[in-house]
């Protein structure tokens, strides 16, 4: 296996799910690439009586990336902001790296988001390589 993708979006499930790849790929000895996805371009401002903030996507996806990266241990860990379809989104990523696994958690896998569907229900669908589905929830 060449490398492990897992796909974040600042949830508690999320985390776990790359906690365990963090944990797979240094027991592989391979490298591990975060991906987050932002469903909108752009910031937008935000105003509390007399304070405005500017909330910029992008920024906190890097942030979130930032942080996990100094969280997590594994041999090497890359990252990257992506757009669209997260489910979609996480194959390409697979796809131009030639990973070896896409990892994700389980959330809305069970109970009534299995028929409404989830990103680890698409990624199964879809993936062009083997997919681990970590159980989060």
């Amino acid at each position: 296996m060449d490398e492990f993708i897992v796909g974040v979006d600042g949830t508690e499930t999320a985390h776990r799910a790359a906690v365990a790849a963090a944990d797979l790929a240094t027991k592989c000895g391979v490298p591990l690439h975060i991906v987050t996805g932002m469903s909108q371009r752009g910031g937008r401002e935000v105003s509390a009586g007399s304070d405005t903030w500017h909330l910029d996507p992008l920024t906190q996806s890097e942030q979130l990336l930032a942080g996990l990266r100094t969280e997590l241990s594994a041999p090497a860990i890359t990252t990257a902001v992506v757009h669209g379809d997260p489910a979609k989104s996480l194959c390409e990523e697979a796809v131009r790296l030639e990973a070896g696994m896409i990892i994700v958690g389980n959330r809305r896998v069970q109970g009534a988001g299995r028929l409404l569907g989830s990103v680890a229900t698409d990624v199964l669908r879809i993936a062009p390589c083997n997919v681990l589905i970590v159980h989060t929830t």
